[in-house]
């Protein structure tokens, strides 16, 4: 080599020392993720770029910083990411690691090596690597004291195990589903029910019913459980309803619940009939009500009673919403026989149904009856704004309005000085408010089927959809416009469902704006979709599905998720 060519061989070498390395190249933050001062910007960069060729890298760099939470949260989330062309997460070089961190949970660690446990435990689930099955199995089955700090870690586990279809799976997550609940901890059970819910498993269909009565504490979870069954679970049910399930029968009579809870097997048998939309189950629900109610259970510390059977065969003909049924309704709520506190759900029931105006003189009699029952009341205006649908129907509302718009001026009026006149000028406003906002209410209602006759296209434009490009409203809209629109949002939805096939063409629609936060709407429009849909409905599971997943961690939403898990429960066997 001469003495040129050398130095321009140094100065390459040089000038390559010097070159910045490649920003698009994963591999470029990897080599930093042992330099804590750039630790932080390494594993942002890696996240984004999502590139499954760090999984590893990231894991081996986890074990070198001492198990740091920071560098297993960046590898859960690049190894989940899914690939554009293939649809399908990078999880095989992440479950070794996951595997670990999980173990780390029992071998004395830390708070920070529990939580890390609990988001491994987690991520392999959503990996469904049969390798996690063993390490899943052996957390869920942990005999922990109540208290220990590791319980969060077997819940996470429990949870997984949801997502492995296993015979062993099944059999442990059955075993934890019935354990005491004065053995451990009442969530684990509820865990195990949810878990159960993802497997839709026919072979836990017996475990989830004893639960279902036995355990009252997670029978949220368990009808969440029992619907993903599907169609074998409408058959076990009537056997519940019916009180034909011998094995049940022979537990409740030798723990008392023949007694403490009569009417159990009745109320909870109808309650997830409705849920299963079953409507072969109607003909024996409205025999139902023509039997004596029976108490479901008593509150064992109050004693006091909870709902009877009716109820639960109320709740039940609500789900399913067949008209034809709105008749047997209707007797049962007009019977002077019926108990004055389940009456208003009937009537209630009964708005819902109803495709006619023939009550409609029946129910104003009750809405302004001031000597009725408050809630009857309720009920017969909420039921009227449902029904009416001409303006001449309207006018008695909104006569019966302004009555108390004006009892609400002259109670405004009054100046009292004592404090007994005070509260009972309070009072006087108060019902007079009250009233006029539920008449209002009923407007809203009726004006919308006034509008919109029978014309579905109309009425799926009262369906409050969130465009995301949309302009916001240069001005915000009032409460009684927000009021408004719920009101006329729900009475187009119950029409609209109780059009069945007619109301198909609205079904994106529905769909679209199934997202909603808004109870009345959110509820409607749940009721509405498995009349309209045609099944199976593979869509409409897909659309719930996403909502679910969307608003899984709005704490605010939970009552609302769960109804909607349900009815996605439904699409997803529904025609099949």
């Amino acid at each position: 080599m001469t003495r040129a060519t050398a130095r321009l061989a140094a100065l390459v070498v040089l000038c390559c020392g010097a070159c910045e390395k490649d920003p698009d190249d994963p591999q470029t933050w990897v080599d930093q993720l042992d330099d804590r001062s750039k630790m932080s910007e390494a594993l942002a960069r890696l996240e984004y770029m999502g590139d499954p060729r760090s999984v590893k890298p990231l894991g081996e760099a986890w074990r070198r910083s001492n198990k740091q939470s920071q560098i297993l949260r960046t590898l859960i989330a690049v190894a989940g990411k899914t690939d554009a062309k293939t649809g399908k997460a990078a999880w095989g070089d992440a479950v070794p690691f996951l595997i670990e961190a999980v173990n780390a949970v029992w071998e004395g660690g830390s708070r920070r090596a529990v939580d890390d446990g609990v988001v491994a435990a987690s991520a392999l689930g959503r990996s469904g690597d049969p390798a996690a099955v063993p390490v899943l199995l052996d957390a869920a089955q942990r005999q922990l004291p109540m208290r220990h700090e590791g319980n969060p870690a077997r819940l996470a586990a429990i949870r997984a195990l949801g997502n492995f279809h296993d015979p062993k799976v099944i059999d442990v997550l059955t075993k934890i589903l019935e354990a005491p609940t004065d053995k451990q901890l009442v969530q684990l059970n509820a865990a195990a029910a949810l878990a159960l819910a993802e497997s839709g498993d026919q072979k836990a269909l017996p475990a989830l019913t004893r639960a279902m009565i036995f355990v009252p504490a997670i029978f949220p979870q368990v009808r969440t459980a029992i619907t993903r069954v599907g169609k074998p679970a409408v058959r076990a049910m009537t056997a519940v309803y019916q009180e034909r399930d011998a094995e049940l029968a022979k537990l409740m009579k030798e723990r008392g619940f023949d007694k403490k809870a009569p009417g159990n097997m009745v109320y909870k048998g109808a309650t997830l009939l409705g849920d299963l939309r079953a409507r072969e189950a109607v003909p024996m629900l409205l025999e139902g009500l023509k039997t004596e109610p029976r108490i479901a259970y008593y509150d064992e510390r109050s004693g006091a009673p909870g709902p009877t059977t009716h109820q639960g065969i109320l709740g039940a003909l609500r789900l399913i919403l067949d008209p034809a049924t709105a008749g047997a309704v209707k007797a049962y709520w007009s019977n002077p026989k019926t108990d004055d506190g389940v009456r208003p759900l009937a009537i209630d029931v009964y708005g819902m149904l109803a495709t006619d105006a023939s009550a409609l003189a029946e129910l104003l009699k009750y809405a302004k009856d001031e000597t009725q029952e408050p809630t009857i009341r309720q009920a017969a205006i909420v039921a009227y704004g449902r029904l009416a649908r001409t303006r001449e129907q309207q006018k008695p509302i909104d006569d019966l309005k302004a009555g108390y718009e004006e009892k609400l001026r002259k109670a405004e009026a009054k100046k009292p000085e004592k404090d007994e006149e005070k509260a009972k000028v309070e009072d006087e406003k108060a019902i007079a408010a009250f009233y006029r906002d539920a008449l209002a209410e009923a407007q809203a209602r009726i004006g919308v089927a006034i509008e919109c006759k029978d014309d579905p296209g109309c009425y799926a434009k009262a369906v409050p959809v969130r465009d995301p490009k949309a302009a916001k409203p240069a001005q915000k809209p009032t409460d009684k416009q927000n009021a408004d629109m719920v009101f006329r949002a729900e009475r187009a939805l119950l029409e609209l469902a109780k059009m069945g096939d007619r109301g198909r063409g609205t079904l994106d629609t529905l769909l679209q704006g199934v997202d909603s936060k808004e109870r009345f709407v959110r509820q409607a429009i749940l009721l509405a979709l498995p009349r309209i849909a045609p099944l199976p409905c593979t869509k409409c599971a897909d659309r719930l599905n996403q909502v679910i997943e969307d608003q899984s961690n709005e704490t605010t939403l939970d009552f609302l998720t769960s109804e909607t898990r349900i009815v996605y429960n439904y699409f997803l066997w529904a025609g099949k």
